[in-house]
């Protein structure tokens, strides 16, 4: 426990696909890691809005890619899906996570600010969190429109507002579960899967670049 006897959720934690629903038991090629498929809880499909989920199926039939394979964020809830780790850092007032994909983070305020009341548009919004109970609390706003949700083409809108719930049932364990509030996109309120991860012991986060293939591009087109 941290100082102040709140649960201490930092360290080096890897999604295991193998302890959450959705997840594969192994990647779709040899030798690729398994990857996690976002579900909502009761497994139902997403409560889409007719026009959304026509984008959605023709994104699919089109074969759309994930903005992450143009060097773009994975986002809330798709960086938990992916074969990366991350790590969290507790300092007095501000929650840090730190992904080794891309080398991005998340800044999460804990100090009891508000929202700003004038947010501008991100990938990853803006996050206020807080301790309930055993439970560190994750609310989240002020999103651009350019992430997806999922590893599949489930794009969200400005509108969006997330709350992450981060459990540590054991000392190697860490559980996440987001609740999805899009009301552009959604029919109504939903939550995810709960997405496990393990703790990676005695390890850290390594450089991690991502190359956007302009350098294999025309001088005249880059």
């Amino acid at each position: 426990r941290l100082a102040d006897k709140r649960i201490d959720f930092s360290g080096v934690w890897l999604p295991d696909p193998k302890a959450t629903p959705g997840g594969f038991p192994e990647g779709q090629t040899l030798g690729e890691p398994p990857v996690i498929r976002l579900q909502t809880e009761d497994g139902t499909p997403f409560p889409l809005l007719p026009a959304a989920e026509a984008e959605y199926k023709a994104r699919l039939g089109r074969g759309d890619q994930n903005p992450s394979s143009r060097c773009m964020p994975h986002t809330i809830v798709d960086a938990y899906l992916v074969p990366e780790p991350i790590k969290i850092v507790h300092t007095t007032g501000l929650t840090m996570l730190l992904q080794e994909e891309y080398l991005h983070f998340r800044q999460i305020f804990t100090d009891g600010r508000p929202f700003p009341a004038d947010m501008q548009p991100a990938w990853y919004g803006y996050s206020v969190g807080r301790w309930e109970g055993n439970e560190f609390v994750i609310e989240t706003a002020g999103f651009n429109s350019q992430g997806w949700l999922d590893l599949t083409p489930l794009t969200h809108s400005e509108s969006l507002r997330t709350i992450e719930r981060f459990r540590r049932p054991n000392v190697g364990t860490l559980q996440v579960q987001a609740t999805i509030n899009d009301p552009s996109k959604f029919s109504r309120v939903w939550r995810t899967q709960t997405i496990t991860f393990r703790l990676v012991p005695d390890a850290d986060l390594v450089e991690y670049l991502c190359d956007n293939n302009t350098r294999l591009l025309p001088a005249s087109a880059q």
